[in-house]
């Protein structure tokens, strides 16, 4: 089971847009997790930066903390392809607060290099947003659902892996 988040350049625009107008991933972490006697044991990571070809808007730095500086000599996500064929080959669920948006983000990566229908999926994703809409009737936003399960503020959010780690809890 692989638990895991992005961080971005921008929102998803309507598919029929250019894949050169849809956002870039700027940061992705992946922990790989198997559940032994209902607890989950870790298994392994993937984390990294990713560079976009473009400066990073201003408002998505003051939302994720992430600067062009820290970008600059990261690898793209071409560069890091095979290393997550590897991570995800032989798994069957993926995990995310949002797995729509992580899945379309890594889908949209994944189609700039004519490689989605290569990538091994893991047949199942599981969305933190759409399994707790029974508990306040309306989407929670990942700091609020830690609150509710943990009682404490989660400190971590809009960094992948702050937001990967308040998922491992709930």
């Amino acid at each position: 089971m692989i638990f895991g988040d992005t961080e971005t350049t921008g929102l998803l625009k309507p598919e029929a847009n250019d894949l050169n107008m849809q956002p870039y991933i700027t940061e992705l972490y992946l922990v790989k997790l198997k559940l032994v006697e209902n607890e989950f044991v870790f298994v392994d990571e993937f984390s990294s930066f990713f560079k976009p070809p473009m400066p990073l808007d201003p408002i998505i730095t003051k939302i994720t903390g992430i600067t062009d500086e820290m970008l600059a000599d990261a690898p793209t996500f071409a560069n890091k392809y095979i290393e997550l064929c590897h991570f995800f080959m032989g798994e069957d669920t993926f995990v995310a607060h949002n797995a729509a948006f992580d899945v379309g983000m890594i889908w949209t990566e994944l189609a700039r290099l004519q490689c989605e229908i290569k990538f091994p999926w893991p047949y199942r994703h599981l969305c933190t947003v759409e399994l707790s809409l029974g508990i306040e009737h309306h989407r929670l936003k990942l700091k609020d659902l830690y609150f509710k399960a943990t009682g404490l503020p989660h400190t971590g959010a809009h960094r992948a892996k702050g937001d990967v780690e308040a998922l491992d809890l709930l």
